[in-house]
């Protein structure tokens, strides 16, 4: 799925694994949260041995990478412990429960095993061969596995990695899926024997994180997509998918966007039970692929949505397989589904990115879409996307403007505002846009607000004729403030994030003989307690909500403070010491 402007965000076993980029609350590199996690996630009727849950805790290292860490609760007890002590750890972000994950392939029915490859042809890949053939083009298949050993794909697979394990490995396939899509990508050519590849000089990275019945977890996804990122690779395949999101896996995704990978993933097999919204295809940065049959028809199980991007050959897939998976012996399978198209898309970005190596991510899907035969409804619909992919015509579309890293300057985005403010206090956060050390006036961008974690709000606004942005926002309780510079034809797009801490406010002062005026600020609910001082420790008189003003008498002698409790989402602060 694309958006015009990109954004630059940041976005497993009780062992932690380094992984990257978080979404939910786009942090910059190098950035820290700020404000408390949200409330935990909301658990199953039944947690047991029997019906166990994962756990999914995003976390940001020094560095601003968020850190996953999943642990299994077969309790209720425990798997509230679990979320409460990931909850309470400083830098912890999202704490959620783990999402099952399928391979978006449907089962073989009845049809005759192809003899040619018609889709080859359908998307004119011996004409886009003419100009790439995707020559050493890292593409990671995010799957059950590949076969590094099969014969059409033996020398353009590279060492990879298994997720579930947390090993090396990942050229090893128990299921045949990921062989099947790595082969759509880059069977050798010419060899004599088997099929083609689209892109046959690229290489596969393999990253295992779907078991031999096809089915894994979101976080094993996310954690093999940061290291296939941190690996080299330059397009991501993602041929599987669930009806819902997380926060963990959005956070991969974003950031193999923010370093410039492109990804690439199935649309979904749902579209006779209504077309659910299918992840990571629905990610913001993400092509998301449906598929279409030889005669050009969109596929009768491939997902509608305006999340769809473009489609692909899908049904009757002819390509490899390992041979002791394969009912026959042989080495090479016909499949059907979104997974199976979604390959060819990430097989013609290999192509483009091999003649153009300084285009960028948006540049090839540009390239992708504009190029796209138009199918269905005219222009965009929500079958086809953009349209049927031509591969020949992508590679062409991309040389005459796709999108090269030359074309376009890569602003600096910088802010020093953040920190601690009280509650209720207006505040004005300052981004300031360059490019070497001149300011850029009159640069669209888009500026979001996310209080406590929620949901992003967000507004247009132009740089002025300093190269400032303004936001400003009255603090209510823990909040974000992001600024994304819209891409164009001029300037990439960046991003910057500035975090708030908000505290509440109080003071008191004697008014009369035994009385006492409060003035406080915070958040609705908030208590505050008038404390006693006794010897050397405060003793607890009365508790009142927090007003702006509370006048308290018939006190007793004696020194006296107020002390106003934390919330979720305000800090609490504690007046001075009056004494009466």
């Amino acid at each position: 799925m694309r958006k015009t402007a990109r954004r630059n965000v940041l976005s497993g076993g009780v062992v932690a694994v380094t992984a990257a980029a978080l979404g939910a609350f786009a942090l910059p590199a190098g950035g820290q949260a700020a404000g408390p996690v949200p409330v935990g996630p909301a658990l199953p009727a039944t947690v047991s041995a029997a019906q166990p849950v994962r756990i999914v805790t995003t976390s940001l290292d020094s560095t601003g990478r968020p850190v996953y860490a999943v642990r299994e609760a077969t309790s209720r007890v425990s798997a509230e412990r679990i979320i409460s002590s990931a909850r309470r750890t400083a830098g912890t972000v999202s704490v959620e429960i783990d999402r099952k994950v399928r391979a978006l392939d449907v089962p073989e029915g009845d049809d005759t095993y192809r003899e040619y490859q018609w889709d080859l042809d359908k998307i004119s890949v011996p004409d886009a061969w003419e100009q790439s053939t995707g020559t050493d083009v890292v593409v990671a298949v995010i799957d059950t596995g590949v076969d590094g050993n099969h014969p059409d794909l033996a020398g353009n697979v590279l060492a990879g990695y298994d997720a579930i394990d947390d090993t090396e490995g990942g050229d090893s396939d128990g299921n045949g899926h990921g062989t099947h899509v790595a082969g759509t990508v880059a069977a050798v050519t010419g060899n004599g024997e088997g099929i083609a590849g689209v892109a046959p000089d690229a290489r596969i990275l393999p990253v295992k994180v779907l078991d031999a019945d096809g089915t894994g977890w979101t976080s094993d996804t996310a954690e093999g997509i940061v290291w296939a990122v941190d690996n080299g690779a330059q397009v991501i395949n993602l041929s599987l998918g669930a009806d819902s999101s997380t926060e963990a896996e959005e956070a991969a995704v974003a950031y193999a966007i923010e370093n410039g990978v492109t990804v690439v993933a199935a649309a979904g097999n749902e579209r006779e039970v209504g077309s659910p919204t299918s992840y990571p295809a629905a990610y913001d940065g993400v092509v998301a692929v449906a598929a279409t049959d030889a005669d050009d028809e969109i596929a009768e199980y491939s997902n509608r949505g305006d999340y769809v991007d473009v489609a692909a050959p899908g049904s009757g897939i002819l390509s490899t397989y390992p041979g002791d998976l394969s009912e026959d012996g042989s080495e090479y399978a016909e499949l059907d589904g979104t997974s199976m198209a979604a390959p060819h898309v990430a097989a013609v970005a290999a192509l483009i990115k091999a003649s153009l190596p300084d285009i960028t991510a948006d540049g090839i899907q540009n390239a992708l879409e504009e190029s796209a035969v138009d199918l269905g409804d005219d222009g965009f619909d929500p079958d086809f996307g953009h349209g049927r992919i031509d591969a020949a015509a992508a590679v062409e579309a991309a040389a005459g403007g796709g999108g090269g890293g030359d074309e376009r300057v890569t602003p600096e985005l910088a802010t020093d505002s953040g920190g601690l403010v009280s509650y209720g206090s207006g505040t004005e956060t300052t981004f300031q846009v360059s490019a070497d050390g001149e300011s850029l006036a009159g640069l669209e961008a888009e500026a979001c607000v996310s209080v406590a974690g929620g949901k992003w709000n967000c507004d247009t606004t132009e740089s002025d004729e300093d190269g400032v942005y303004s936001v400003e926002h009255t603090a209510t309780g823990a909040f974000q403030v992001r600024l994304t510079v819209t891409e164009s034809d001029t300037v990439e797009s960046v991003s910057e994030t500035a975090g708030y801490t908000v505290r509440a406010s109080v003071s008191a002062k004697k008014s009369a003989k035994g009385t006492l005026t409060v003035k406080a600020g915070g958040a609705a609910g908030q208590k505050m307690t008038l404390q006693r001082k006794s010897g050397s420790s405060w003793k607890n008189v009365k508790t009142y909500p927090v007003k702006s003003s509370t006048t308290i008498s018939r006190l007793a002698g004696g020194s006296y403070r107020v002390v106003v409790a934390a919330t979720k989402t305000v800090q609490g602060v504690t007046s001075g010491t009056v004494k009466l």
